[in-house]
């Protein structure tokens, strides 16, 4: 990371209560969504992509059957074309892997971002969070695979448990506790460079003895996120619905998925900051570490990353 110092001296950090969290993370993103809203808009490219394919494979509001893309790709299969069928086939197929080994590079600048947003620091380019996050990319990436084949695992230990009669209730409680444990992974990644299994286990380290205030902050915090979502995406949604099935065009969801895209634009970074306060607090409650104490030790390490 390039060297930086706290912009000013209230980046001590006190344990704060949810509230003061909830009102800290309001403060930062209002101090800091300039740098903030360039991150959240990459965010929102997977939506894009999405209202791109939906307005592609349907014109035009008024589209018919035989002026669909998607129509005409598997009627010349019949006929036996394949060649359109193939290249939606791999479309399809790298979409999502493109998805998952871009994702950790992205989460590293995201939180690079957040961090510094957080601690006060002078904001740099896109591209230098990019590069933090890259300099972490094998880590981040080592991580979320042993996440994956955690959760993979857990789900039917988690039916077991539940003498599968109940897994309706074991599953989804236990992925719920899962995703409290591993929450800070990303942060012990980039913020303290540690590797892909010892970041598990510092955010189980972390989350163990704070389990049930952390629960209820992400609970909070999903909430918030949820109900300002739907505020603006909502009346936008249900106007869309009956558009589409009045008309049979994919048209007006493709809008939607759009709307969505842009939603996430700010409330991708602002979640961001605000897991980034609580990860802080939790060290400070922990360990008893000062973010002014940490910002210094940041600016005195340099490159390449965080190194607290």
């Amino acid at each position: 990371m390039s060297i930086h110092l706290p912009a000013s001296a209230d980046t001590v950090l006190k344990p704060r209560d949810l509230g003061q969290i909830l009102d800290q993370t309001f403060r930062v993103f209002g101090r800091s969504w300039r740098s903030l809203l360039p991150i959240g808009l990459i965010a929102a490219i997977p939506g894009f992509l999405t209202s791109l394919f939906m307005l592609w494979a349907t014109p035009g509001m008024g589209a018919t059957m035989f002026g669909n893309p998607l129509i005409n790709i598997f009627a010349a299969a019949e006929l036996g074309d394949f060649s359109g069928l193939i290249t939606l086939g791999w479309l399809m197929l790298l979409y999502p892997v493109a998805f998952l080994l871009l994702y950790p590079l992205y989460k590293g600048a995201l939180i690079d971002v957040a961090a510094r947003a957080v601690l006060h620091m002078n904001p740099v380019s896109l591209g230098e969070s990019f590069r933090v996050g890259a300099a972490r990319y094998g880590s981040m990436l080592g991580a979320y695979v042993l996440l994956a084949l955690l959760w993979i695992v857990a789900i039917p230990v988690l039916a077991l448990a539940g003498l599968v009669v109940l897994a309706f209730i074991t599953i989804p409680v236990g992925l719920i506790a899962l995703a409290t444990f591993t929450v800070f992974t990303g942060h012990a990644v980039l913020i303290e460079q540690k590797g892909a299994g010892a970041a598990l286990a510092r955010s189980f380290e972390l989350v163990k003895s704070r389990f049930w205030p952390l629960l209820g902050t992400g609970i909070v915090f999903t909430l918030l996120g949820t109900v300002l979502s739907y505020i603006v995406v909502g009346p936008f949604s249900f106007v869309a619905g009956n558009v589409a099935a009045a008309t049979g065009s994919l048209v007006p969801i493709a809008l939607t998925s759009l709307m969505d895209g842009l939603v996430a634009t700010v409330i991708t970074p602002f979640m961001a900051v605000g897991l980034t306060l609580v990860y802080f607090d939790t060290r400070i409650r922990r360990e008893g570490y000062d973010l002014e104490t940490m910002a210094q030790q940041q600016a005195e390490a340099g490159p390449p990353g965080f190194q607290p």
